[in-house]
């Protein structure tokens, strides 16, 4: 019995000493960790987490534990950490722009923002991500105060709009905007901006961004490579015609014409479903009869785009005649037996049940 009692002490005991060696994590308000900082000279680490995400569990149970994350983490830092969903979480969350899980915030015992970081990583990666802090030209706060006092050279917004992409801020946008207005043709069709083109977030449908990339398509295939660029412009073609679809974007007969002469002068790889794409959204604005002849005679054609079945279910099944509905109901039947796309079969088998239940 004795022996077992010594074993679970000394169990006891290495646990303690485990977590003593880890990452000191102090039960402190924001208040007071930024007060406790001031007096001790150090700089606060706060960790932004919430109980569902399984990054943030990895940190907390398996990195913050290892003795060189909390030798250097303890001898710089009051740390902290929130839950962004309880308590004083929200409000920081709100502060700091918190956006995604787990977010790392490096502060001033004033509590103004050195330095932002997003997701997890392993114990040699936190500690190199947070030295940043310590690097004007790549810490997160001291980009953001240079950008607010007027800094606008070329290659400032370059590194301060990927920080911003690293953690999801929306400035963003404006930031890649300021920066392609600097670059001349050829920088612009590079390897080295082709991030601008290819992130939507920067380039969203519609932008001066997207329309450059689309008027000149030839040009980014021989500087970054036709199959990268066709599949982003591909991409971007069937994302503008399913919002059409959606009725999320309105298009006249003459547009679509007009589109679909410019996706093929491009010669796309995939010309053929976007063609579909162009004959279905003018047979939709015809009425839905037409909608449905269009859709019997494309949907089986459509090789790798989504097969916009669903799209058009709820329209055709209650403002169409009773017989539009049977042939839709038999072209989502011709549609779930030629189909391999599994999660296209269980869409497409929800909406015949779902007839079925109702008749």
């Amino acid at each position: 019995m004795r022996k077992i009692f010594l074993l679970v002490v000394l169990l006891c005991w290495g646990m303690m000493g485990f977590t003593q060696d880890g990452v000191n994590f102090e039960h402190l308000s924001f208040k007071e960790a930024l007060n406790k900082a001031q007096t001790e000279n150090k700089l606060v680490f706060v960790d932004c987490y919430t109980s569902w995400c399984g990054p943030c569990r990895n940190m907390t149970e398996r990195i913050f534990p290892q003795k060189k994350v909390g030798d250097y983490f303890n001898s710089k830092f009051v740390c902290v950490k929130y839950d962004m969903e309880k308590g004083e979480g929200p409000e920081l969350s709100k502060r700091f722009g918190v956006r995604a899980y787990p977010t790392f915030l490096v502060l001033r015992a004033d509590g103004t923002l050195i330095h932002k970081l997003v997701g997890g990583r392993d114990a040699d990666g936190i500690i190199r991500s947070v030295e940043e802090a310590f690097d004007a030209s790549k810490a997160s706060g001291a980009l953001e105060e240079s950008y607010r006092a007027g800094q606008r050279d070329k290659d400032f917004l370059l590194n301060y709009l990927k920080s911003l992409i690293s953690f999801y801020d929306p400035q963003m946008a404006v930031v890649a905007g300021e920066l392609i207005k600097q670059l001349d043709d050829k920088e612009k069709v590079s390897e080295k901006y082709w991030f601008l083109f290819s992130n939507s977030k920067l380039s969203p449908a519609g932008s001066d961004i997207e329309k450059y990339l689309l008027k000149n398509y030839k040009s980014f295939c021989k500087s970054v490579g036709e199959e990268k660029v066709s599949k982003e412009v591909e991409k971007r073609y069937a994302e503008r015609l399913m919002r059409v679809f959606k009725k999320e974007e309105s298009i006249t007969e003459r547009q679509l014409k007009a589109l679909g002469r410019e996706i093929a002068s491009l010669r796309l790889a995939n010309n053929g479903d976007l063609q579909s794409y162009v004959k279905i959204a003018r047979g939709e604005q015809e009425g839905l009869t037409a909608l449905v002849d269009v859709c019997e005679k494309e949907f089986l054609h459509i090789k790798t785009l989504e097969v916009p079945y669903i799209q058009f279910y709820d329209r055709v099944m209650k403002e169409g005649t009773p017989e539009e509905g049977k042939r839709w109901i038999v072209l989502g039947e011709k549609l779930y037996d030629v189909t391999k796309d599994e999660q296209m079969k269980k869409i497409i088998k929800f909406c015949l049940d779902f007839y079925k239940k109702q008749n």
